[in-house]
């Protein structure tokens, strides 16, 4: 008899369709309880002005998914998130916390525009490939220093990639001030991309370009990478057991240099699609509050690291960002409510985060910062997902 085969459910067995299905469904909950916690809160918020909750978030609904340009509006918002997401989530699943995409996504942006600006003889596909390595090129070099520090030298990579983020956005707009300052009044920018580097948007009137196929491409080829491939196998096995990984000959510092620097380059890449599909230039503070790189750790976080969860956080996200500005256009619903279901969901990511790390560190005794050749290198509490 093949020993795949079912047992009887009346023997008390159960089967392995239904422990998928209750595994699937225990994440579900699990990843929907912070959200639901968050519209509860807003409720609260807009009982206490006066308002009807159920409307509100009908309208919502209405402003983020009810029409196709709308929908075009909500799948555009999603696209840098998608790819922040992805950068954070390859970083946690291997046990490191990378919290520096918002530096990348500065650099990224810079180089992009950078590129796409000198290079107005070449033809638009062959330029827009390039300002986009460009920005991929940008991301990934501001994540080398904290990855170095992080193999070398043990530092704690929240402390350096969380500092260095500030780093990147100051130098970002210094250089745009004092040196690539566009003659114009209003925002500070860069000179504007060649005309041929601009992405043509899918919907006439809205700014969702192709960045956002390949955004989910992206985040479709990391949840195959991580289920099939030997690459996956040692991050999988670096995030779940680092002391067993180092045990059958996975570098732990490798596997952090690696991991690291694909997230910085995912977040240059999310910068340089903004660039060409949506401000056209370097704009000095273009990624606002709680900014696309601090988004993408709630939206991992949240999404436990799963592809099928990115996406579906993204667009949640995304729906926030693009349906609470036209609310507050046309329901006279104050755009601080989409910054209370943000913020409250940013709170849920952070406690989640402390909880992991502290928990991991308790169960082996870890030090706050790792001594590197040890076994006792940090990683989260990663093992669900995927």
């Amino acid at each position: 008899m093949p020993t795949n085969a079912k047992k009887d459910p009346a023997a008390g067995v159960v089967t392995r369709p239904a422990r998928v299905a209750g595994m699937l469904l225990g994440r579900a909950v699990r990843g929907l309880g912070p959200i639901v916690i968050s519209l509860l809160i807003g409720a609260v918020a807009l009982i206490a002005s006066g308002k009807n909750p159920l409307s509100v978030y009908w309208l919502f609904i209405q402003e983020a998914l009810g029409t196709p340009t709308n929908l075009a509006g909500t799948l555009a918002a999603a696209t840098p998130l998608l790819l922040t997401g992805l950068g954070s989530a390859i970083c946690f699943r291997a046990g490191f916390f990378n919290v520096g995409l918002e530096g990348s996504l500065y650099t990224g942006a810079l180089g992009t525009a950078w590129v796409a600006f000198i290079g107005h003889s070449l033809p638009g596909p062959f330029l827009i490939m390039l300002s986009l390595l460009g920005g991929l090129t940008g991301g990934l070099v501001w994540m080398v220093v904290p990855a170095l520090l992080r193999v070398f030298l043990g530092i704690d990579e929240v402390v350096t990639t969380l500092m260095l983020n500030y780093v990147a956005i100051g130098l970002t707009s210094y250089l745009v001030l004092y040196h690539f300052l566009y003659g114009t009044t209003g925002n500070a920018q860069s000179p504007p991309i060649a005309e041929q580097a601009h992405l043509a948007p899918l919907v006439p009137g809205t700014t969702l370009t192709i960045g956002f196929v390949v955004a989910i491409v992206a985040v479709l080829v990391y949840g195959w990478l991580l289920r099939s491939t030997r690459f996956g196998f040692r991050v999988r096995t670096v995030g779940d057991s680092p002391r067993f990984a180092r045990a059958i000959g996975i570098s732990i510092e490798r596997t952090a240099m690696i991991t690291m620097l694909l997230g910085g380059a995912t977040a240059g890449l999310a910068g340089g699609l903004i660039v060409l599909g949506v401000t056209g230039n370097f704009t000095v503070g273009f990624s606002t509050a709680p900014g696309f790189g601090y988004t993408g750790i709630a939206v991992a976080v949240l999404a436990r690291n799963s592809w099928f969860g990115i996406i579906l956080g993204s667009l949640f996200f995304g729906a926030l960002s693009s349906g609470g500005a036209l609310v507050q256009l046309f329901g006279n619903v104050p755009i601080a409510l989409t910054q209370i279901l943000q913020g409250s969901l940013m709170i849920f990511a952070g406690i989640k985060v402390v909880g992991m790390t502290l928990r991991r560190r308790r169960e082996r005794g870890l030090p706050a910062v790792a001594v590197p050749g040890s076994d006792s290198t940090p990683a989260t509490d990663s093992r669900e997902l995927i």
